[in-house]
């Protein structure tokens, strides 16, 4: 009895650590797919040197022979004047911190002299400020502008020039530069950075605690942690400076394990260059036990969660466009300054703190272990038409094909929406429903675009993409939200289903709606059946409606084809809509509101049939107004009847 028993255990065992690694995604994988994209930007420029410290450090975590020898070609172009080092720092021109850290670590000896005369020159050239800080040569020395980027310019290139060198002067001037930009910036309520100084107004400080100006400071802190000699006579200075500034941080991490883009207002969105260069260098104080072992796990959750925000194909959501004291450095300004997917500084931050988890012996995602905010929601790639009931999330029905979403809403939302459609838009062309839905849940909503798109598209009680109502006394009488639904095809290629609304008042007419949708892959537009019933025998007119925000470009053509474009919100781009109807049932056009109108007759229990599309220039197949317009061109009525033959 006791052999079977653990024999028995032995297989559940078994089949659990089989379903627990399946669960596991190398991390190593990820951080090459981002350095690959990241790899495709101008590599002369700052962002471009943050990069490619980080394939210096991804190189020496996985021991990747590989990658360490296209780093070092990579930084020879710059000695060999291949590639232009543009930045406003001589250790720019010379590769940047990358060159020096392999150099240091003794990885090669093909840097040795171009790290050498880049020091030089940093050390005998770079202007300096009043304070004696090598500031760009854009900056009047006499005047007191600084900012904390400067760190991550100065501190790591001549620490590892100076310490190869053997030359202190150097390794001093690389502590000055930190400790007084921390000195300078520090701001007194809550230990953090601020950006700058002296851009806003002479001597005075910007008010923010900016993610990625706070990431500059972490990274170069950190860096003198983990390698500035420990008989250095500022190391114990360093060291008390880190550990108040990082327990500073930590405070501000948050639920999801990241940081927000003003850092003090979580209402600010999630900014993934700051968070990575934050976790960069709280796994270095981690790793060199200057953090107490109790943040392990803050350090996880906020690896884990940084995946999220990694596409398939490398790309990264969500970093900060280019950013120095704007405007008046409010926290407002900063809080308001707008995100760039794949912004050039998106790479680096993530291949650093994706290497220093490596270095620290964490080798896999693992939704099991390290959250629930993983790259395993990032890696669905599968090409579908799908369909999708909701039930824990308000009843909803999605759906998709290869270009676009779109969504009813359930009965539970009857005081919030009515029978609108609502989109989804995709830059992908894989399924993103059950993702989306299980990262809503997790507390990552989908209205913020990771990489794949959005939900941006707010109708409320409107129309949306093919909402209908019977048109009565020159005005819409809509349903209420769905009342039941049945699904009757979902495969790769194409799906189907069935709503049934219950019966609403139009004009003391009781009038009740059985709508069936289908989708396929390779359009824009989803095929709607519907049949109205009423006790009359009369005829209705039926307005099938879109939405607009304002100020759309609409086109009408004779015949019943009703299109619109239109700027959503300057951060998500154009939208466009169309509805084609069939030309014998077409009545005319009206507007109600916000909603543009295609009008046909339809007789009672007799079944009416049009078309609903929809496009975002988010998509690569539409990238600007006359893609959408000129796809137009090729839709027209008997075309779609082919398609859903």
């Amino acid at each position: 009895m006791k052999k079977t028993l653990w024999v028995i255990v032995g297989v559940f065992c078994f089949i659990i650590n089989e379903a627990f690694a399946q669960t596991r995604v190398s991390i190593s994988e990820i951080a090459k797919k981002v350095l690959n994209k990241g790899l495709e930007t101008d590599l002369g420029t700052y962002q471009g040197s943050l990069l490619l410290q980080g394939q210096s450090e991804l190189a020496l975590a996985c021991s990747d022979q590989n990658i360490l020898s296209q780093a070092v070609a990579t930084f020879q172009k710059f000695g060999q004047k291949k590639i232009d080092g543009k930045g406003s720092f001589v250790s720019y021109k010379a590769g940047g911190n990358g060159a020096a850290f392999l150099s240091f670590k003794r990885a090669t000896s093909l840097l040795a002299t171009q790290v050498k005369l880049g020091a030089s020159q940093m050390f005998n050239q770079q202007k300096r400020s009043k304070e004696g800080l090598l500031i760009p040569g854009w900056i009047d020395e006499k005047g007191d502008q600084v900012f904390i980027d400067m760190a991550f310019a100065v501190t790591p290139y001549m620490l590892y020039a100076g310490l190869v060198e053997k030359n202190k002067e150097y390794v001093d001037l690389a502590v000055f530069e930190t400790l007084e930009l921390f000195s300078i910036l520090r701001d007194d309520k809550n230990k953090l950075l601020h950006q700058a100084r002296g851009f806003s107004k002479a001597g005075k400080l910007s008010e923010d605690n900016w993610s990625r100006g706070n990431g500059w400071g972490a990274l170069a802190l950190a860096i003198l942690v983990r390698d500035l000699p420990m008989d250095h006579p500022k190391r114990k200075e360093v060291e008390l400076l880190a550990a108040e500034f990082f327990a500073a941080v930590i405070k501000h991490q948050n639920k999801q394990g990241l940081w927000h883009q003003e850092m003090t207002d979580k209402s600010s969105f999630v900014e993934t260059s700051g968070s990575g260069l934050l976790l960069y260098g709280m796994g270095i104080m981690l790793e060199k036990k200057m953090l107490s072992n109790k943040y392990q796990s803050n350090f996880l959750k906020g690896i884990n969660a940084l995946s999220s925000y990694v596409a398939n194909d490398g790309s990264v959501s969500h970093a900060c466009f280019s950013c120095l004291a704007p405007r008046n450095g409010t926290k407002e300004d900063y809080k308001n300054h707008v995100w760039i997917y794949n912004d050039p500084h998106a790479f680096g931050p993530v291949v650093l703190a994706f290497s220093q988890a490596i270095k620290m012996g964490i080798t896999n995602f693992n939704n099991n272990i390290l959250g629930k905010y993983g790259v395993l929601d990032t890696l669905s790639t599968e090409v579908k038409a799908y369909v999708k009931y909701v039930p824990e999330r308000n009843q909803d029905i999605a759906w998709e094909n290869d270009r676009i979403a779109f969504r009813y809403y359930g009965p539970p939302v009857r005081d919030k929406v009515s029978s609108g459609v609502d989109i989804w838009t995709k830059s992908v062309n894989y399924s993103i429903i059950d993702k989306w839905y299980r990262l809503n849940g997790k507390g990552l909503d989908y209205h913020v675009d990771r990489g794949e798109g959005a939900d941006f598209y707010h109708m409320g009680f409107l129309r949306g993409a093919g909402g209908s109502a019977v048109w009565a006394n020159d005005k819409p009488y809509p349903a209420e939200t769905y009342a039941n639904h049945n699904i009757i095809k979902n495969t790769k290629e194409e799906i189907e289903f069935e709503l049934k609304f219950d019966a609403w008042d139009v004009n003391g007419l009781k009038v009740t709606e059985f709508k069936r949708i289908k989708m396929v892959n390779g359009t824009n537009f989803y095929k709607v059946t519907s049949t109205f019933t009423t006790a009359s025998k009369d005829n209705l007119i039926i307005g099938i409606g879109l939405t607009t925000f304002g100020k759309p470009m609409i086109t009408k053509n004779a015949i019943g084809q009703l299109s619109t474009i239109e700027l959503i919100e300057q951060k998500w781009g154009k939208l466009g809509t169309a509805i084609v109807v069939d030309p014998s049932q077409f009545n005319s056009y009206a507007d109600s509101g916000n909603d543009r109108y295609v009008l046909v007759n339809v007789k009672p229990n007799v079944p009416v049939t049009y078309y609903v599309g929809a496009a975002w220039e988010g998509n690569s197949l539409f990238r600007n107004d006359s893609a959408w317009w000129q796809h137009l061109q090729g839709v027209s009525w008997k075309q779609l009847q082919k398609i859903y033959r």
